[in-house]
């Protein structure tokens, strides 16, 4: 997690630990109406009330079946849902958990208020005044709809839930205007001091992002490590699942979610090895084979990945299809890939699943080189869907093979917009915007993207595409030349490759890198015919068929 940990301990089988930091935020909070006399019983009350909060997220973490994870730091909470099944947290479970913790504070504020009400010469007590105002105050400003915390987490899920597809957007939207209220109404009512700690709170946690948001109250971690893979948060999944991998040593689903990091990162063969953990505990494991597989084939080593999938397709359809796909895109096995999942799609029950089969489908379409086709099967998805970015991508890629530029570069926006940093989008913003025209908004995305994952091949290919367009061909050979002998036979390695050889004078080589990607990855053959790199190339009408033309 990176911060530097004061105590560590369990309670009731509860991982927990504080930070230093935790300590010193509280100390500065307590030092502006403490006396130095009062701030030891001040830090007790404050740590306690902490941890009586993030406990009512564990508690109910664990009995949905999550294994909670509590973390105090900068002055704030954090309970973290670890799943070991790779599971995600649903909206209706995600709401419960993150009320529960505001509730435990309520509580417990409403267990001292009755005792002030039985007993009133205990209300000027000091340590009474701070449980008040800790457990009541915070639990009731964690319940308002800030981005970041309780109330913002429960009002994003209802607004999922009422439309009945993710929302965040539009539920962050809700929970400021709201916000924004509540500020308007404190400021008429002359409720100042009170209007500047929910002004100071919501500033404080809209600008913040990652993990450290939330204030004394805490909050509940709104991703579990495997939603934050989804979001390309890569580090951050990485460090959840180490944190968790410490905690709960035996379960195999903090280690799958390491490894996916790690290969994710380009760190190939530290992912093997987590991988191999994982396949030599349960050699049926679907998503550890298709990450082996990948990871090996990435290291040069088809066979051994031949024989993870070869391993993989012989699992049950049923419970390994999404697996079975994803290992045969990987492979470049698209025409099997798409009849695996045409077959599978009219057996799926799962709403999730269909949508997931026909996005494979669509996948499968690009990959074959049939843009058209993949275009109308992705309009109907992204107009069920709307907010699902991974959708968003996908038509951005299509709509610029078609030569459609300005409108990819558009959903490559939306799609960045749903998931800011996600290394894939940034990657695809950057290659739209390049074929647009803006290679110099192009080259700052891409740039981005290859720091996240500087090992993957098609990311430095694309970095490397950018460079030539901008005349930087040491740089885009240097991108080039560095990946590993086995990274440089990708196919989007191949036609980084012609584009620079075009770039030199190199046509004969040109067009044979290009012929070889394009046989692997027939859409890179299309997009050759509208990438501005190969507009002079390919003026030949001889020379703009030979990517289709067969590999001699």
């Amino acid at each position: 997690m990176g911060e530097t940990v004061a105590l560590k301990f369990k309670f009731l089988d509860v991982p927990i630990s504080i930070g230093v930091d935790f300590f010193v935020v509280m100390l500065v909070l307590g030092a502006l109406w403490r006396t130095p006399e009062q701030l030891p019983l001040w830090m007790v009350v404050v740590t306690g009330a902490v941890l009586i909060h993030e406990m009512g997220h564990a508690t109910i973490s664990d009995f949905l079946g999550f294994k909670p994870v509590i973390r105090l730091y900068g002055g704030g909470g954090l309970t973290l849902t670890m799943s070991t099944d790779g599971r995600g947290v649903t909206p209706r479970q995600h709401i419960a958990i993150a009320a529960a913790g505001p509730i435990a504070g309520l509580i417990l504020g409403g267990g001292v208020g009755l005792a002030v009400l039985a007993a009133p010469r205990i209300s000027s007590n000091d340590i009474v005044q701070d449980l008040l105002w800790v457990s009541l105050g915070w639990s009731a400003i964690n319940l308002l709809p800030f981005p970041g915390v309780d109330g913002g987490s429960i009002v994003t899920e209802l607004t999922a839930i009422f439309l009945g597809r993710p929302a965040e957007a539009l539920g962050r939207t809700i929970g400021l205007v709201v916000v924004g209220a509540i500020l308007v109404g404190l400021v008429l009512a002359g409720l100042y001091d009170w209007a500047f700690i929910v002004g100071l709170f919501a500033v404080m946690n809209t600008m913040r992002t990652g993990f450290r948001a939330g204030g004394v109250g805490g909050r509940v971690a709104p991703q579990s490590p495997g939603q934050l893979l989804m979001e390309g948060r890569y580090r951050e999944a990485f460090n959840l699942a180490r944190v968790a991998m410490t905690d709960h040593p035996t379960d195999v689903g903090p280690i799958l979610t390491a490894s996916d990091a790690l290969r994710l990162m380009g760190r190939y063969a530290d992912s093997e090895w987590g991988y191999d953990k994982v396949v030599a505990f349960d050699p049926a494991n679907s998503r550890a084979l298709r990450g082996r597989a990948f990871t090996r084939r990435h290291l040069g080593r088809d066979a051994d990945a031949d024989a993870d999938i070869a391993a993989l397709l012989g699992l049950p359809r049923d419970a390994a299809v999404i697996s079975q796909a994803a290992a045969l895109y990987d492979a470049d096995r698209h025409a099997e890939g798409y009849r695996l999942t045409c077959d599978a799609l009219p057996m799926a029950q799962s709403p999730v699943l269909v949508k997931v089969l026909r996005s494979f489908v669509t996948m499968f379409e690009y990959a074959l080189g049939r843009e058209e086709e993949a275009l109308r099967h992705i309009e109907v998805l992204v107009g069920a869907f709307p907010d699902d970015a991974a959708l968003l991508e996908q038509r951005a890629l299509i709509l610029m093979d078609l030569g459609r530029f300005p409108e990819a570069v558009v959903d490559a926006r939306k799609a960045l917009a749903l998931k800011p940093q996600h290394p894939s989008y940034l990657e695809t913003l950057g290659l739209a915007s390049r074929m647009s025209g803006d290679a110099a908004a192009a080259l700052q995305a891409l740039n981005l993207s290859t720091e996240a994952r500087p090992s993957d091949p098609r990311a430095r290919a694309e970095l490397a595409l950018c460079q030539v367009q901008v005349g930087r061909l040491g740089e885009a050979r240097a991108a080039l030349e560095t990946l590993p002998g086995y990274a440089r036979r990708d196919p989007f390695a191949r036609y980084a490759q012609a584009a620079v050889a075009a770039a030199t004078g190199g046509n004969d080589a040109a067009i044979g890198f290009l012929r070889e990607a394009s046989r692997l990855r027939p859409e890179l053959g299309v997009r050759a015919g509208v990438d501005p790199l190969f507009r002079t190339l390919l003026a030949d009408p001889m020379l703009k068929a030979a990517p289709d033309a067969p590999a001699g």
